[in-house]
């Protein structure tokens, strides 16, 4: 996908937390300029990682190596936006910043929460670009769930309550990143001898996440391999002669 970059100052270290949770937002303004005026501003000291407006364009504003001032929680119980008020039980239970382990997501909307259709297709391609930058840089892999894709209001419900508002689309969301494009080099039947194994390959979308499984287990072993954005699958027949089993691919967390 197309990231045009926009640097904001406002930012810091993540003091060896890894991210593992995506936190949307609207911008509460009705245009991309006015957010990344005010994301970008050392005096107003917030900022997030990114910025989708209403037509699709997406901006970063923060490299995900850093922690964005957009989710900060408090460790003082008198302060609003002390941790222990979140709804979310890993929030109260790290007893620290939220910043520190979050991802920000800033959609162009004023209120509701309600996204163009533009901005929800580049949204979903934005999660999945994290999800998998995530993935490479740190080895963490964020789920497709709500309990990892969440919202500014679940983390500071007090002075945040209603952002992203009530309109926003996390199934739709949640939906299109479960959705999958796999491509295989194998159609049709294939016939393996005992002592011999078969590779299929399978590429597209979210491959290197597919669970390769056969329908009956004691004919064939299937052996995965991750391979760059590729999955190959070697299937070893341990049946009898004239044997056959179907092979089924899943990802997790979706359809197959």
């Amino acid at each position: 996908m197309t990231i045009q970059q926009h640097p904001s100052p406002n930012h810091g270290s993540r003091y060896g937390w890894k991210p593992d949770r995506i936190v949307n937002h609207i911008t509460a303004g009705s245009s991309a300029a006015g957010a990344l005026a005010v994301l970008c501003d050392p005096a107003r000291e917030v900022s997030a990682h990114f910025v989708v407006d209403k037509d699709g364009t997406v901006y970063q504003l923060v490299a995900l190596d850093r922690a964005a001032w957009a989710n900060g929680t408090s460790t003082t119980p008198s302060d609003s936006r002390y941790y222990g008020r979140s709804t979310l039980a890993a929030v109260r239970n790290r007893c620290t910043n939220a910043n520190y382990y979050t991802i920000s997501i800033e959609h162009v909307c004023v209120s509701g929460g309600e996204l163009t259709a533009e901005q929800l297709a580049a949204s979903i391609k934005l999660h999945r670009y994290i999800i998998a930058e995530v993935r490479r840089l740190y080895g963490v892999t964020i789920p497709v769930s709500r309990e990892y894709i969440i919202g500014h209001c679940e983390i500071n419900p007090v002075t945040k309550p209603n952002c992203p508002g009530a309109q926003f689309p996390y199934d739709a969301i949640l939906e299109g990143l479960r959705q999958v494009e796999i491509r295989s080099d194998t159609s049709g039947t294939v016939s393996i001898k005992r002592g011999d194994f078969y590779t299929a390959k399978f590429s597209g979308t979210n491959a290197n996440q597919l669970i390769v499984t056969a329908g009956t287990g004691d004919v064939v072993t299937i052996v995965p391999i991750n391979r760059g954005a590729d999955k190959l699958a070697a299937i070893v027949p341990i049946g009898k002669p004239g044997d056959a089993s179907g092979i089924y691919t899943t990802v997790p967390g979706g359809a197959p």
